[in-house]
C-alpha cells in the first residue's frame, strides 16, 4: 500500500486499460454479488425485525425450525473467509482513489464495522435475544451502501474525467 500511496489519488487513472478493466470487473461483480445477497436476505429474513427472529430463532409452532449451531459455523465459516477479501480489495482500490481522507477513514471504518456486525447478529438473534433482528436489515443495508459507495468512487477514479 505505500508504493501506491504517493500516486494517490490518481494512481487508478494510470493502470494500464487492461489492469483498470480487471479491477472494475471485480467491483461490479462484488456489488452484482452483494445485491444478490440483499435479495437473498430480503426473501429468507424479510424487512422486519421480527421476520428476521424467526428466521434465526424458529417459532414454537414447528412451521419455521431455528438455525442450528452447526448452520451458524458453516455460515460464519463462509462469510470469514469471503467477505474480508472483498473487503481488502474494494477498500484498497478505494484508498488509491481521490477520495478526501477523512471520508475514506469514515466508509472504510464504517464498511469495517458493518461487516463485523453482519456475520455476528446472527449469533445475537439465534442465542440472545429476538429483539436484535431489528438490526439485520440496517445493518446489512451499510454493508452495501460501504461497498457500494467505495466501488463507485473507486470506479469513477479509473474512468471518469481526469482532474488534472
Amino acid at each position: 500500500m505505500k508504493h501506491f500511496e504517493g500516486r494517490a489519488p490518481s494512481a487508478l487513472r494510470r493502470l494500464d486499460p487492461g489492469a483498470r478493466l480487471l479491477y472494475t470487473a471485480f467491483l461490479l461483480f462484488t456489488v452484482a454479488g452483494l445485491l444478490s445477497a440483499g435479495l437473498l436476505h430480503v426473501d429468507g429474513m424479510g424487512t422486519s425485525g421480527d421476520e428476521a427472529a424467526l428466521y434465526w430463532r424458529g417459532d414454537d409452532t414447528g412451521m419455521a425450525y431455528p438455525k442450528s449451531y452447526r448452520q451458524l459455523v458453516e455460515l460464519t465459516h463462509f462469510h470469514l473467509f469471503t467477505e474480508p477479501v472483498a473487503l481488502l480489495v474494494v477498500a484498497h482500490l478505494y484508498n488509491l482513489g481521490s477520495d478526501a481522507r477523512a471520508r475514506k477513514t469514515a466508509a472504510i471504518v464504517g464498511t469495517t464495522l458493518a461487516l463485523a456486525l453482519q456475520i455476528a447478529l446472527p449469533w445475537a438473534v439465534a442465542f440472545g435475544t429476538a429483539a436484535l433482528g431489528a438490526a439485520m436489515l440496517p445493518v446489512n443495508g451499510a454493508l452495501l451502501v460501504g461497498f457500494l459507495y467505495m466501488a463507485t468512487v473507486a470506479t469513477w477514479d479509473m474512468w471518469g474525467p481526469s482532474s488534472s
